[in-house]
């Protein structure tokens, strides 16, 4: 006697094909909470969107000395961690993933590279451009965001 034909592959390969086309048509999503990571030229091409003042930047320091002081060292400067590579972050040309303000801004919402993780669970927007603030300011003097006259 021999066994009646089934439709087993026929139906296993159905839902196969239905999650194929599905993966394709879903955007992708960075491993940072589900945001898409922009390209490097739309990173470029970010402004940032809050206006620099000491203030801002001191709001900045603390969302840096709570999350990068431990590879960055509390200065930026990089020396004090021997387990990791980070670049000292007074030295833009010793920077891996760009320079602008845009960029960086990408690079701590959605990590850089295999050493630096993602920070945006941990960090709203708003903060991190705060952020963004704060390592301009300890940069070289020349590269250093001013102050309006008022705060100065």
């Amino acid at each position: 006697m021999s066994a009646a034909p089934t439709n087993e592959p026929k139906m296993l390969a159905r839902p196969a094909a239905v999650c194929g086309v599905l993966a394709l048509l879903l955007p992708a999503h960075a491993a940072d909470g589900g945001t898409v990571r922009p390209t490097p030229e739309q990173a470029r091409n970010f402004s940032n969107p809050v206006a620099y003042s000491q203030a801002v930047a001191r709001e900045g320091r603390k969302s840096y000395l709570r999350l990068c002081q431990y590879c960055h060292g509390a200065d930026g400067r990089a020396q004090a961690n021997p387990d990791f590579e980070a670049p000292s972050l007074r030295a833009p040309d010793e920077w891996r993933y760009g320079t602008t303000d845009g960029e960086l801004f990408v690079s701590i919402k959605h990590g850089a590279g295999h050493d630096m993780p993602p920070f945006s669970r941990q960090l709203e927007d708003e903060r991190i451009w705060e952020l963004v603030h704060y390592l301009r300011s300890i940069g070289p003097r020349e590269q250093r965001p001013v102050a309006p006259t008022d705060e100065q």
